[in-house]
């Protein structure tokens, strides 16, 4: 299979061009194919012909215009077909690449000699010439022009991404030809260079056979295909011969053998690589489409000359040398941070040293909390599951990871005020959000899904709860983070030891009636766990009161409550 195209007007209608043996390598028939029901089986059309550079569905239209390459054109989803004029300049109809934005607005890059790029606002019925990113072409003859192989337009904006190939190919050599892929963005009015950038790896002069294959697998390094995601990240699709090309949270990390295909994907403004991975066998493998499905997840289509190219359970067995395939990819998505939270409270404030809740999504690709094995010695770690955290540029220390919460100690910082919190997901690095560091950021903990909160009475630490209710005169241990510095100074990152006191001694009311606080500190064996302990007065109100604390200026979130009983 050499391309794969959806109808969005017609569920589970799909259109695919596939390439046939031909009587060299360099030519391969296509046939096209229509799918009613999702590609379980496949209709021939046998009133298009010739080499097209793919099939491509404007559904700008209804029914969707479906061209074949620039050759044909179907006004009714396929039904009829139409013959198209060339290019402006070309002897035939055709074209190296092209693409239709949403508007129906097409852009083709005219075949040799031309290598012009032009635009259509009438579905290919008359053409104007814009800005080309190669030369119009003083070259002896295709073999030997660079060429447009991919068209992508971001959206209606007019903003088009494009591929240049050199077009040389030596099949069954060692010759280091097409060494590099790049991706160029430029603006929409073709005066600036966006950005651009490599893709490759090095080449591998090992000879291989080349009967029946494409083109473009001819070479060292190649980019058949783009998509664009709705975060504006490229996906780049093709194949390498090369044993070090980049790959980054990747399905296959290793080249199988020979050529694989690959997928990659890059950042909307071209500077970061989020994620990259070999696909195939040991022989000749190669991607030529790629597309996204409504989920967001990678679908390319190409072509294996591997028997053991990697498939799932139940698909297909091989279907020999040059047979298609077609893979989904779910690609790590890029970890979004929605709010920094008191570990405690859930409110904004946070304290160096205390908890902090991190909410979001795609923050960690599993859900567990720290272990035995994952300290050394005292210290805590700064990584679970290849997750990890910063605050104001400081590793904090990770307890727990799921995919929208985590739990981290803050690291030890004498700054305070507004600072950057980002979160690593195996690589992928969420853009920052902002918090607020204090010096005190004091809160309660709560039993879940109530106000109700963490005490215990002593001795026996027994849990203060409706049942077993707080009473006048008992020793209450309220359990909280945020209370600020200790006398002797803790840092963050190790287990407590000790029980250093908090510099200063807060002031705990509870039902409005200041109480007696008899200590105050963090907890021996725990990291960032401060312990409040009161005495309750034999005249203290008795209900479900209200507890709070003041600490350094700064007081806990009201709502807190403690179940108070007689004697």
């Amino acid at each position: 299979m050499a391309w794969l195209a959806l109808d969005p007007h017609l569920s589970r209608h799909l259109f695919a061009l596939w390439l046939t043996p031909g009587p060299t390598p360099s030519i391969a028939p296509l046939v096209l194919y229509a799918s009613t029901n999702g590609g379980a089986t496949w209709t021939q059309f046998g009133n298009v012909s010739g080499y097209a550079v793919g099939i491509v569905v404007d559904p700008s239209t209804n029914p969707s215009t479906v061209y074949y390459g620039l050759q044909n054109k179907s006004a009714d989803g396929g039904v009829t077909w139409t013959a198209l004029a060339p290019l402006p300049g070309a002897t035939a109809s055709g074209a190296s690449a092209f693409a239709v934005d949403p508007s129906g607005t097409i852009y083709a890059s005219g075949p040799w000699p031309t290598n012009g790029m032009f635009v259509s606002r009438d579905r290919a019925q008359t053409w104007t010439a814009t800005g080309s990113p190669t030369a119009a072409a003083n070259c002896e003859n295709a073999s030997f022009c660079s060429a447009v192989s991919s068209i992508v337009p971001a959206g209606s904006s007019g903003v088009v991404y494009s591929v240049v190939t050199p077009a040389i190919f030596v099949p069954g050599s060692q010759a280091a030809v097409a060494t590099a892929g790049f991706l160029s963005r430029i603006s929409a009015d073709g005066s600036t260079l966006e950005y651009s950038t490599y893709l490759r790896g090095h080449e591998v002069l090992e000879a291989y056979g080349a009967a029946n294959e494409p083109t473009l697998m001819f070479l060292q390094n190649w980019i058949a295909g783009l998509a664009i995601d709705s975060a504006g990240d490229v996906i780049v699709t093709g194949g390498t011969r090369a044993t070090d090309f980049p790959t980054l949270n990747s399905l296959q990390s290793a080249n199988a053998g020979l050529a694989d295909a690959f997928a990659a994907v890059i950042s909307a403004d071209g500077g970061t690589l989020k994620y990259s991975t070999y696909l195939g066998g040991s022989q000749d493998d190669g991607a030529l489409a790629v597309n996204l499905d409504p989920q967001g997840n990678i679908v390319l289509a190409g072509q294996t000359w591997s028997s053991d190219f990697p498939i799932t359970n139940g698909a297909a067995v091989y279907p020999g040398s040059g047979g298609g395939f077609v893979a989904k990819l779910a690609v790590p998505v890029t970890p979004v941070i929605t709010a920094v939270l008191n570990g405690a409270s859930f409110q904004p404030g946070i304290e160096a040293g205390s908890w902090v809740t991190i909410e979001g999504t795609n923050l960690a690709n599993t859900t567990r909390t720290w272990k035995t094995s994952d300290f050394t010695g005292n210290d805590l770690p700064t990584s679970l599951s290849g997750v990890s955290v910063t605050i104001d540029g400081n590793p904090a220390f990770v307890e727990y990871i799921s995919p929208t919460q985590i739990n981290v100690q803050a690291p030890s910082d004498s700054a305070t005020g507004a600072v950057n919190v980002l979160v690593t997901n195996n690589g992928l690095l969420s853009a920052p959000a902002t918090a607020q560091l204090q010096t005190y950021a004091p809160a309660f903990f709560l039993n879940p899904g109530t106000n109700s909160t963490v005490a215990t009475v002593i001795p026996g630490y027994t849990p203060v709860t409706s049942a077993t209710p707080a009473r006048p005169g008992d020793l209450v241990v309220l359990w909280g983070t945020g209370f600020g510095p200790t006398t002797p100074a803790t840092a963050a990152g190790s287990v407590v030891s000790g029980a250093p006191a908090t510099a200063s001694t807060p002031v705990v009311t509870v039902g409005g009636m200041q109480v007696q606080v008899i200590s105050s500190g963090l907890t021996t064996g725990t990291a960032g766990l401060y312990q409040i302990t009161i005495q309750l007065p034999a005249n203290v109100p008795t209900g479900t009161l209200a507890v709070e604390a003041s600490i350094g200026g700064a007081q806990t979130p009201a709502g807190a409550t403690v179940v108070i009983a007689n004697p």
